[in-house]
């Protein structure tokens, strides 16, 4: 493995830090990647040189934790990319169970090591040679496919509470066991996730859910203790695990958190817990009332049937019904009467353009007001069922209705328009 192996901007930065006579490795989660043959996310450098020399290495860099010694290095070309770039450290004291209190820049990569949470993320490796720098015994770890501390368990998770959380998402998104001592150490201390920020736990619990493996990060969740800290209203079960079973990796959160609160009487007081964006709530409690309507869509008329399969979010919403008939064995008539009529609508069935338009209606001799709305809805039912199809037939329909001959010229009883 080579320097050939980051992108492009690693490569630079790498490159320009050794030229200029300092040690620099690529660290942390994309070296551990790369070593299981999966695409890094992003890429991370660990170096000698000090911040302010970072500064004057790459113009236009910042500082996004001075004191921590941290550098978003950005290049010209580069596009969009980023790559945080950090001086050896070793952490002073944790006394808010997030940041330390200070750093100590060092000059060894091993007591930068020895300052990270887990193993398998405390590996470095050499980009010119393709040499892994393993200080901690990550590399066997990886092999064993564990989950392990470095150094004492108790000590890593008291130093930063969100480590409870990060521990789950690796193992759920890895597919790895979590070594006996680092998970007795969570159990332990689950209380003390309540300490951390409100965001950074939702944005672990969203990660679980959808980085793949949500089933087995729900189970961990439980068995650690902390699902009753982050989501006490949440009861795990057979048919929310079956659920979680089939969700697939990179799954939309709104979806996701849709199968964890499945079974919740009031998931929008979870979500706003956890503060989710208004669109978010509205979104998932949309996809779980609207499961009900499945079993009346043999009923439905062509109107009311072409306007749900039509609905905001239908494709999560169907997904959501699929996911819980596969749990249960229940409701898969539902799913497939759906689907084939999906198949069966083209989008301008689904969709068909607007005849009449409020100027219509105005030309008419109507004026604006509420009944607008009601006269173009009722018009683009009588579309739906394929009534109307031409704009000769919406004005008679319109004129029809004005006149309150509705009855006689749609053969609507006068109701619908």
């Amino acid at each position: 493995m080579t320097v050939s192996t980051a992108p492009v901007l690693a490569s630079r930065i790498l490159a320009i830090l050794h030229e200029a006579g300092h040690t620099a490795y690529l660290v942390g989660g994309c070296v551990r990647d790369l070593l299981l043959d999966r695409a890094p996310k992003d890429f991370d450098v660990a170096t000698s040189a000090r911040p302010d020399e970072l500064l004057r290495l790459f113009p236009g860099s910042g500082l996004v934790g001075a004191h921590f010694g941290v550098v978003l290095v950005k290049e010209d070309g580069a596009g969009t990319a980023a790559v945080e770039v950090a001086t050896f450290r070793s952490d002073h004291v944790y006394r808010d169970g997030r940041r330390p209190e200070g750093v100590t820049f060092e000059m060894d990569p091993r007591e930068d090591a020895r300052r990270r949470d887990f193993t398998i993320n405390a590996m470095m490796m050499d980009p010119r040679s393709g040499a892994v720098l393993d200080y901690v015994g990550g590399r066997a770890d990886l092999q064993a496919r564990v989950i392990r501390t470095v150094g004492d368990a108790m000590a890593r998770f008291g130093e930063d509470h969100l480590r409870l959380l990060r521990a789950v998402r690796f193992a759920a998104r890895l597919g790895f066991e979590i070594e006996a001592d680092t998970f007795e150490a969570m159990r332990a201390l689950a209380g003390r996730v309540r300490t951390v920020s409100t965001e950074r736990v939702r944005e672990e619990l969203v990660r679980i859910l959808t980085e793949g493996g949500a089933r087995r990060g729900v189970e961990l969740l439980a068995e650690a203790g902390l699902l009753a800290e982050v989501t006490p209203e949440v009861v795990v079960t057979p048919e929310m695990l079956g659920m979680l079973s089939g969700l697939a990796r990179g799954c939309g959160i709104t979806l996701a958190m849709a199968v964890l609160l499945y079974g919740v009487a009031q998931p929008a007081a979870v979500l706003e817990r956890l503060r989710f964006s208004n669109d978010a709530i509205a979104r998932v409690g949309s996809l779980v009332a609207g499961q009900r309507r499945f079993p009346e869509l043999h009923a439905m008329g062509e109107s009311e049937l072409k306007r749900f399969l039509r609905g905001d979010w239908f494709d999560e919403q169907l997904e959501l019904y699929r996911l819980h008939g596969e749990a249960t064995g229940l409701g898969r008539e539902h799913y497939a009467f759906a689907r084939h009529r999906l198949k069966r609508y083209s989008r301008e069935d689904l969709f068909p353009a607007r005849l009449l338009t409020g100027d219509d209606l105005i030309a008419l001799g109507m004026a604006p007001g509420p009944e607008f709305g009601r006269l173009l809805d009722a018009l683009e039912t009588a579309q739906l069922e394929g009534r109307v199809t031409t704009r000769d037939q919406a004005l008679a329909l319109v004129r029809a209705s004005n006149d309150g001959s509705a009855s006689e010229a749609t053969g609507t009883g006068g109701r619908a328009l």
